[in-house]
């Protein structure tokens, strides 16, 4: 999916590729699309671009303006939009390709070829006046606007926060991930109205809208995976509380889907299950996520002198409260000058702690187990925690991260049952792991052992309160896991049919098991074909299970319905 990041990427690379060269010829879809030579249509508008140099190349959200003198071509990418010059992919996004381009555009030395995306010639004018009156909305603009933007949401007073969020006109290049992602990060329920929300939320919520936005460019300008920095889109299960996500689709554009969790996600900065982020930007641990230094004595005391060495002071930026290095001469959340921030201590009274006071106070809540790497400790560091870092990735101090929550996974009484998780202690990290669900359901792996030569089969026991059956999703034979159910989306015979594949990450590791999974599929007892495979979107009890039903078009559909039982992925 092609969101504000990745439009931002595409436009850096085809700036610093094909400036200065004139175009030489134009052909593609939406070319052949204007050409009908039987109604005297012998050209298009994109042949006003041929001799004309490439001036400027902008982005604006999902936007890519390339300047022609005083035209402009305008594309966007859409859904799976992707661009390649010369046949070579110059970004590391996941767009598709097309047999035929969208639309190509021959320069004096290079081929840029657009694919799944809509390409139009407007005014450069127009073009220029739209940027210039949105740029500083651009949620991945160095020169975004907090105060703004908040602004601009709260005015949408009537308005359900999961559309504002989308609103091209208010943030321009937020997609569904970042909406999903912001609203989990801010403890905001999607359905819930602008005007529900306090103006401290509604701050926050733009605050971390914008965090995820730059780990989402930092991740696809790197080529770094970004789900490991998702905690609810695409989820079944919270990654803060382990609870249910809901999935459901809701608001003006009921066609994407949304992710929430009715545990985490309450409308309030302080939730019982949920630790939000404070101050301290998310950036700084995405920065050093690709870096696993090992934690030892002899690298504290490495990095305890270095910082000593740095005389510069850390400060904190009084438009979006984060605490920024001192080498660091803008803010890397807001963008605002240091020197408009950054006031005399004897004016101000207030006190800054320097990086040296930083890092000694980071090495003193670093605990040693016995037999393990070093673990942080949460107590007493809550607004300076990120809950997105995965366990393993442990920055250089003075970055802290964590291991866990505190007060967020301790069990708590409800109607006489105990809802949260039960902990135990690894004895050689000493970091706590989960044993149990919400409710106290047991979900782990069984394992069953056959003995007199047959092989060892390992199940995943997912029966739960509805009383699902055994498993009909097969494991693949590569790896023993298993495996993922996709539908075909490529046009043709089998377009939208189900299939098995191997589910392991990454696609490079993936061995080539594949089997139709609608073979398994009930039959429509009226109408004799497979049965249509679909989820519960309404919110309810019953919301994300599967379920079979008629697979004709609604106004002809029976009353067929059955629950897809065991087809859980």
């Amino acid at each position: 999916m092609v969101e504000g990041p990745g439009c931002k990427i595409k436009g850096e690379k085809i700036k610093s590729k094909l400036m200065k060269q004139a175009v030489k010829a134009v052909s593609g879809n939406a070319v052949d699309r204007e050409i009908k030579p039987k109604k005297g249509l012998v050209t298009s508008q994109f042949d006003v671009l041929i001799g004309r140099p490439l001036t400027g190349v902008q982005t604006l959200g999902k936007e890519l303006f390339m300047y022609f003198g005083d035209v402009c071509l305008r594309v966007h990418f859409l859904m799976a939009g992707s661009f390649r010059v010369n046949g070579q992919a110059l970004d590391k996004d996941y767009g598709k390709l097309t047999e035929t381009p969208s639309l190509q555009v021959n320069f004096s030395t290079d081929v840029l070829t657009f694919y799944k995306s809509a390409a139009q010639i407007r005014e450069s004018v127009s073009c220029s006046s739209r940027y210039d009156a949105l740029h500083d909305l651009d949620i991945c603009s160095p020169v975004f606007n907090h105060q703004r933007a908040v602004t601009m949401v709260m005015e949408q007073s009537d308005r359900q926060v999961c559309d504002v969020l989308l609103d091209q006109t208010i943030l321009p290049g937020v997609g569904n991930i970042i909406k999903n992602e912001a609203l989990f990060d801010s403890g905001i329920k999607p359905s819930s109205k602008v005007q529900q929300l306090s103006k401290e939320l509604v701050s926050h919520l733009v605050k971390m809208t914008r965090d995820f936005s730059l780990i989402f460019y930092k991740c696809r300008k790197t080529g770094t995976n970004l789900n490991q920095y998702m905690k609810i889109y695409n989820k079944r299960k919270c990654g803060q509380c382990e609870g249910k996500v809901t999935i459901t689709r809701i608001g003006d554009d009921s066609e994407r889907v949304t992710y929430y969790c009715p545990n985490c996600q309450t409308n309030t900065l302080k939730s019982q299950f949920k630790v939000h982020p404070c101050k301290n930007s998310l950036l700084g641990w995405v920065q050093s996520a690709n870096q696993k230094p090992e934690i030892n004595s002899a690298n504290q005391s490495s990095e305890v002198n270095s910082a000593n060495q740095n005389n510069e002071e850390d400060w904190s930026c009084q438009i979006c409260t984060l605490i920024n290095s001192g080498t660091k001469l803008r803010c890397e959340a807001c963008m605002t000058e240091r020197e408009a921030t950054h006031t005399d201590k004897s004016k101000t009274g207030l006190k800054r702690k320097s990086s040296t006071d930083f890092s000694e106070q980071s090495v003193k809540k670093v605990k040693e187990s016995n037999d393990g790497p070093p673990v942080r400790n949460l107590d007493k560091m809550e607004s300076v925690l990120s809950p997105r870092l995965p366990l393993g990735n442990i920055p250089r101090l003075p970055t802290l991260t964590h291991s866990g929550n505190t007060d967020s996974q301790k069990a708590r009484q409800t109607n006489g049952n105990i809802v949260g998780k039960t902990l135990s202690k690894n004895s050689s990290t000493g970091i706590k792991k989960p044993q149990t669900g919400i409710g106290g359901h047991q979900n782990k792996d069984v394992k069953m052992n056959v003995k007199a030569g047959a092989p060892t089969v390992s199940k995943k026991m997912s029966q739960d309160s509805k009383g699902q059956g055994a498993s009909k999703v097969p494991l693949c034979p590569g790896h023993s896991k298993p495996c993922s159910m996709t539908q075909t989306r490529k046009k043709g015979d089998n377009f939208l049919r189900w299939f098995f594949s191997c589910g392991v990450y990454p696609r490079s590791k993936q061995c080539k098991f594949f089997q139709w999974a609608d073979e398994k599929f009930p039959i429509c007892p009226n109408h004799g074909k497979p049965a249509a495979f679909r989820t519960v979107m309404k919110e309810g009890p019953n919301n994300g299970r599967k379920f079979f039903a008629c697979p004709l078009p609604k106004q002809k559909q029976c009353g067929f319905f059955e629950w897809a039982e065991g087809f859980e992925v």
